[in-house]
């Protein structure tokens, strides 16, 4: 494919501006240059970015005489220009250096945030981006950062499935939907599930802007044979994994404490049965720091709390349960073939 200066594209405008009017819900800007801020932080996933970068990158237009016009503008953003990096494996990712920070960046017409650690101002700049009616989209669990930013409240909106759990508890004015590539929360803001769906997400966006055939050429060009971005069929949830842990410590010989945990992918449940208060399934909150467990049970009317020191192995934890004002030594054990 062709790639031409700025001098050379310029020349071409009106020939750009003229493709602009192919069929699609989304109109590029006057100039015909439609700016894509890829935003950065600390481990940011690597594919999270580079993906819908490459897709926007490799869009080419036809101006009726030859020549490929290439109509996204790509730059990243982060909350600083120091360099960053990428997430790894066993070593520290790739080291990048962003264009711009938040506080100089030239105002996109997209917005690409992938999972990543975030950084001060991400929230007030995205807020201000779609006030401008901006379209943004997020990738994997870089919609947590759209969540955070409060664009998704009372829409609707996707992630990583293995994070499906974790998403609904911190959002729940939110509608998570699953199983699908990507989501539109309204006609600016977007959401793609894990990894490759922001290349589904982004092919998709292309074609709202040029039409299908377009993004079908960018897909040939990618040698991408994924059809989501058509489809949008997702990655059933059965398939992520699931892991079970049982603990259980006695207050008393007649009362028994059991607390389930379950992993779903990398989001955790914890419930709790207290057999002597007749109750079961207690909805359970726990923390893990420096050694040392935190649990909070929900326990209607008589809520209570276990803080204690975990052993060596990791196998269990002795301190005090507190209920209703009395404290009562509790040790949890972990029961033996459940899994780390």
């Amino acid at each position: 494919m062709k790639a031409f200066s700025l001098i050379a594209l310029l020349a071409m405008l009106p020939a750009l501006n003229a493709l602009a009017a192919t069929p699609g819900k989304l109109t590029p800007a006057r100039n015909g240059m439609i700016k894509v801020a890829v935003v950065l932080s600390e481990r940011a996933t690597v594919i999270d970015f580079a993906g819908p970068w490459e897709v926007f990158q490799d869009t080419m237009l036809d101006d009726g005489q030859g020549n490929d016009i290439m109509p996204f503008e790509l730059y990243t953003v982060a909350p600083t220009r120091e360099p960053l990096h990428t997430t790894g494996s066993n070593h520290p990712g790739m080291t990048i250096t962003p264009d711009y920070s938040f506080a100089d960046a030239p105002v996109p017409d997209i917005v690409v945030v992938g999972a990543q650690s975030g950084g001060p101002g991400l929230s007030a700049w995205l807020q201000k981006i779609h006030a401008g009616h901006k379209l943004i989209m997020s990738v994997c669990t870089g919609a947590f950062k759209l969540g955070e930013a409060g664009l998704l409240k009372g829409k609707q909106a996707t992630t990583h499935h293995w994070y499906f759990g974790d998403f609904a508890r911190k959002f729940p004015d939110v509608k998570l939907v699953r199983e699908v590539r990507y989501v539109e929360a309204d006609p600016i803001t977007f959401s793609a599930g894990g990894l490759t769906s922001g290349v589904d997400l982004s092919l998709h966006i292309v074609a709202d802007y040029f039409g299908q055939a377009v993004a079908q050429k960018t897909a040939n060009y990618m040698e991408y044979q994924g059809a989501g971005w058509k489809s949008n069929h997702g990655i059933s949830e059965m398939t992520t994994s699931v892991k079970r842990q049982d603990w259980s410590g006695k207050l008393s010989p007649d009362s028994t404490v059991v607390v389930h945990l379950v992993t779903r992918g990398a989001s955790n449940t914890i419930t709790t049965d207290f057999p002597a208060q007749g109750v079961a399934g207690v909805p359970t909150t726990a923390q893990q720091a420096d050694g040392k467990l935190s649990v909070s049970f929900a326990i209607p009317g008589h809520p209570a709390t276990f803080t204690g020191q975990m052993d060596a192995g990791g196998n269990g934890a002795t301190g005090n349960f507190v209920q209703d004002g009395k404290s009562t030594s509790l040790t949890l054990v972990k029961a033996a073939g459940t899994s780390q």
